[in-house]
């Protein structure tokens, strides 16, 4: 079965592996789950084309849940000329989808690098950049050790020298978090609207590329699940930092802020957080747009 069901954390490591997919064809359509319905994928996956070619469907933002269960019916015929590749931003192991394209199609997990200085090395090496580890290190640093972004800043700076050293990234870079936006973000979690009100106010203000939001967003997303792992580990702070490979300290003050959540709560924070990140990346919507829009229904 040509189908495909792809969960990566990197943006380029998707890319990556969708073009080991495809190859060099150019018979491609991608669509927005958000814009089609389980019908309108069928459909364009049935089609036999009187060229005989194969195809590949794309599908961005495809969710395994009971509204998206139709598609068990393709399964059971589906067209030998077409590539289906269902793109995940989560994957419930426990659903008949995932169970299904696990057995008879195939299915691309990533959710970590383990070695990302030396993928980050390499990458600088086929683009003819020389980077010194601790340029590494501290691109990392910078940005939340968000692979996607270290990358990105490693593009910008190459436009001005082939050579990366720790002095090169700090002249030409800056960190994305700052000592204001963790206290935004404790805001945030707090639901303390009125210094939401006065931290958001001039983080928008701040122009330039999404990455400083997306990073934020990254930097938000990491407290919400210290407090959900909190919530569902029992032991004392110290016990459930050491199986986190926490600081005690940070598992005390994610337990107290925990108190004001249910479980339910925080993983619908965090399904919010991974659909405001792909709006921002894939969309043309103003991100300070969406951004409000998240924190209005916080």
């Amino acid at each position: 079965m040509n189908v495909y069901l792809v969960n990566v954390f990197s943006l380029r490591i998707l890319e990556e592996e969708i073009e080991k997919i495809i190859g060099e064809s150019k018979n491609i359509i991608r669509m927005n789950m958000e814009e089609i319905t389980i019908e309108d994928i069928i459909s364009e996956c049935s089609y036999y084309s009187l060229l005989d070619e194969q195809k590949y469907v794309i599908i961005n933002n495809f969710k395994l849940n009971k509204e998206n269960s139709k598609i068990e019916d393709y399964f059971k015929e589906p067209n030998p000329n077409t590539t289906l590749i269902l793109i995940a931003e989560s994957v419930d192991k426990r659903s008949v989808i995932y169970k299904t394209i696990n057995t008879k199609g195939h299915v691309i997990q990533i959710d970590e690098i383990k070695d990302i200085n030396n993928k980050i090395n390499n990458y600088a090496k086929e683009k003819g950049i020389k980077i010194d580890y601790l340029a590494i290190s501290e691109l990392l640093e910078n940005n939340l050790n968000n692979y996607d972004l270290a990358l990105n800043e490693i593009d910008k700076i190459a436009i001005i020298t082939n050579d990366i050293t720790v002095d090169v990234v700090n002249k030409y870079t800056t960190k994305l978090i700052s000592e204001d936006n963790f206290d935004f973000c404790d805001a945030i979690i707090k639901k303390d609207f009125k210094e939401i009100d006065r931290h958001l106010e001039e983080f928008v203000s701040i122009k330039g590329d999404s990455s400083r939001l997306i990073a934020f967003i990254a930097l938000l997303a990491s407290q919400y699940r210290i407090i959900y792992a909190t919530k569902c580990l029992t032991g004392s702070s110290d016990q459930i930092a050491k199986q986190l490979n926490l600081h005690p300290y940070r598992v005390k003050l994610a337990k107290e802020k925990g108190y004001i959540y249910s479980k339910d709560e925080i993983q619908k924070k965090l399904l919010d957080l991974c659909d405001l990140d792909y709006q921002i990346k894939s969309s043309n919507i103003d991100r300070n747009i969406l951004f409000k829009i998240f924190l209005i229904n916080i």
